[in-house]
């Protein structure tokens, strides 16, 4: 199948790639540069240079794949970063979605579209229950709103213009070659005590619960998603089960090779915290899919991956966000 990902270049657009790549597919990986995450990408695949806002650098790339299924991940994805540059985050996933949509149209293409939205959507769970899809949608940053109303977009340009667009909600989505999170944070601040670098490890808030889901396993979702999803419905990509970030912690203390003090950095504190987010996969395991990755495992492979980065002067960047 011809496949077109956009932000290929990120965390999750790499290791779909890698996957679509691996089960032989004809991949192109739609990017502004070539990343790092890219670069350790397994598998053939062909990259394309543009920015998803230059629509007729976007429309040349369709000409030239014709794609049968299209995963747009492209994204502003840091809800710290959305405070700071708002503008350009709703740029970035409003605009460069409508210009991706209409250029589609254009050419009278009918891929299969899975649109990537954001558990950032959802209000909070007030009494313990995992959200499911038809839960309140109360955004707490204007990157989640921003995805809100790319989810509204996708949902309409279904039902009026008959695009074949399958709309997910990834939760906290975690593994190696993620940045900006917490479970990756935690690793490489535990690297940097193994080397002597520092004395403690500077944390946030560690009650806070999030749903993590092993992104090999959220490769898996899209994947299916492609081929079994309903067009115009959407559905939660996660575990279904909550992991508080000091239960992360302990199972990093138990890996870590050298004893882990924990520090609390004020800097680290959101101003608008959501204190449990957990989804409910219902949907999705019904059309056969479910997780096959433990947490552990999980965890095991990052702090891997950071020992080896680091060990090869890899990147520092804190952007101090919770996954």
């Amino acid at each position: 199948m011809r496949c077109l990902v956009t932000g290929a270049t990120g965390f999750i657009g790499s290791h779909l790639v890698e996957f679509l790549a691996a089960e032989g597919h004809e991949v192109t990986a739609l990017g502004r540069a070539r990343t790092e995450a890219l670069k350790v990408a397994g598998g053939s695949f062909t990259f394309a240079q543009a920015d998803l806002l230059d629509r007729p650098a976007v429309g040349a790339v369709l000409d030239a794949t014709r794609p049968e299924a299209i995963f747009h991940l492209a994204a502003q994805s840091y809800p710290n970063v959305s405070w700071k540059e708002t503008a350009m985050t709703f740029e970035v996933n409003v605009l460069g979605t409508i210009g991706l949509f209409e250029a589609i149209l254009e050419r009278r293409l009918a891929p299969a579209i899975v649109v990537a939205g954001s558990s950032s959507e959802y209000a909070p769970s007030r009494d313990g229950r995992p959200i499911a899809e038809d839960d309140a949608l109360v955004p707490s940053s204007p990157y989640g709103v921003s995805k809100l109303a790319q989810d509204h977009l996708s949902r309409l340009y279904h039902a009026y213009h008959g695009l074949n667009v399958i709309r997910c909600r990834p939760f906290f989505l975690i593994g190696p070659r993620k940045e900006g999170d917490a479970a990756s944070d935690f690793a490489r601040g535990i690297v940097a005590i193994e080397r002597g670098q520092r004395d403690d490890l500077l944390v946030g808030n560690l009650d806070v619960v999030r749903d993590l889901l092993d992104a090999r396993d959220g490769v898996d979702a899209l994947w299916l998603l492609a081929r079994r999803g309903r067009p115009g419905e959407v559905y939660n990509i996660c575990s279904g089960t909550g992991y508080s970030l000091r239960e992360v912690l302990e199972v990093y203390r138990g890996l870590a090779r050298a004893e882990v003090r924990e520090r609390v950095d004020p800097g680290r504190i959101r101003p608008i915290d959501e204190m449990l987010k957990v989804g409910d996969p219902s949907k999705l395991l019904a059309l056969g899919w479910s997780p096959k990755r433990p947490i552990r495992r999980t965890l095991e492979d990052i702090l891997e991956y950071w020992r080896d980065r680091t060990g090869q002067g890899g990147p520092t960047t804190d952007r101090r966000s919770i996954p």
